[in-house]
Formats: structure tokens, sequence, C-alpha cells
């Protein structure tokens, strides 16, 4: 069985190096991080993710220019996305994830591991992956 692939590009090593080994033990998931946003673009061509995870709010790059490169190449432009973000609480009775300014879901990097995993299912399923 494929494994699918995520790609989580934020600036906290910790963060995704955790993220990274729950999603893992969780099972059916080959993921990668990158934890310098100008190296993002590369790493999609080189790994070529089912769906990324961005962080927001990042030096250089921020999570926002991230996603207007994707969506300028047109090979990239309907790569799935899901934002991470510790800025923006979400909605505790909501159990998808919200939506950032501009359409883009997101997922509070605050959350439960079972709440982020279930966000990543719903966003795999609607992109058809």
């Amino acid at each position: 069985m494929k494994s699918t692939r995520l790609l989580l590009i934020d600036d906290e090593p910790d963060f995704t190096a955790l993220l990274k080994a729950n999603l893992e033990a969780a099972g059916g998931f080959e993921v990668r991080e990158v934890n310098d946003s100008a190296k993002a673009i590369d790493e999609i061509w080189s790994f070529k993710p089912d769906l990324c995870l961005i962080d927001v709010v990042m030096p250089g790059m921020d999570g926002g220019d991230v996603v207007a490169k994707i969506r300028q190449d047109s090979a990239l432009a309907t790569l799935p996305i899901l934002m991470l973000t510790a800025l923006v609480e979400e909605n505790p009775d909501s159990d998808d994830g919200e939506t950032l300014t501009g359409g883009l879901p997101f997922v509070s990097k605050t959350s439960d591991f079972e709440r982020i995993l279930a966000c990543i299912e719903k966003h795999l399923e609607e992109a058809g992956v």
C-alpha cells in the first residue's frame, strides 16, 4: 500500500520532528520536514507530496509567500495545503479545522495530535488523495 506523502514546512525543527514522529507512528504517512521556507519549493518538486502543511509565521518567506509561489506554478497550483498556526485558536465545536482569510484551511499548532490528524485526513479526502 502506498503511503501518503506529507511535507511539513515550518521553521521550528522541534515541532516538525515531533509532528513527523507522531504522523509516522499513526501509520500510512511518509513525512518530510523542511525548516527553511526558502527551500520549500525545491523540496516540493523533489518529494512530490500529497499535502503540504505550512506554518503561517516564518522568517524570510512566511507561509503566505510560500503559498503564493506554489500557486504561481501551474504544475503545483492544485497541491492541497493545510496551514499551521499558533496565532489563531480554532472553534472548539468544529471538528474539521477552520479557514483563514483567503480560503486556506488551517489547524492550530496548539491542537492535540488527534485533531491535527483529523484535519489532515479531511483535507486529503477532499482532495481525493
